[in-house]
């Protein structure tokens, strides 16, 4: 015999839209493990960023950014946050797949060594807090 997945008034239809909609999330879902995808939350009368996150310009900005980020390897990394701010303020963190904080580089504390695993998922947050300026983070 025939299966239907869902039975009534339009059945093929919703069956294809329960598809499409099951495909639309598993490629959020991998656009997001990949750090494509970014939480935003901030008001800013001009905000520019990079694909990645790692540099962006931004003018009276308030709230954070949150993407996850992936290292394609294991080892020692160093963290250096470079910022040119005419006003407020900027913090970086970088979060445990457990989201506990385990960097946090600003204006008093702009490098940091870290101990990355590749197999471990991390999350970058940017925080702004009335800030108009600049930044780059970069690591190796």
């Amino acid at each position: 015999g025939r299966v239907t997945l869902v039975k009534g008034f339009g059945g093929r239809f919703m069956s294809k839209t329960v598809l499409l909609l099951l495909a639309l999330g598993c490629v959020l879902y991998l656009l997001y493990i990949n750090g494509y995808l970014v939480t935003n939350r901030k008001k800013a009368v001009m905000y520019i960023e990079t694909r990645r996150g790692t540099h962006a310009t931004f003018s009276a900005c308030t709230g954070y950014t949150k993407r996850m980020v992936r290292f394609k390897e294991s080892g020692l990394y160093h963290f250096t946050l470079s910022s040119e701010l005419t006003k407020g303020k900027l913090s970086v963190e970088l979060l445990h797949s457990e989201k506990h904080q385990i960097m946090c580089l600003n204006g008093n504390q702009r490098n940091a060594d870290l101990a990355i695993d590749k197999n471990k998922r991390y999350y970058l947050v940017v925080r702004f807090h009335s800030a108009t300026g600049n930044y780059a983070l970069h690591w190796n």
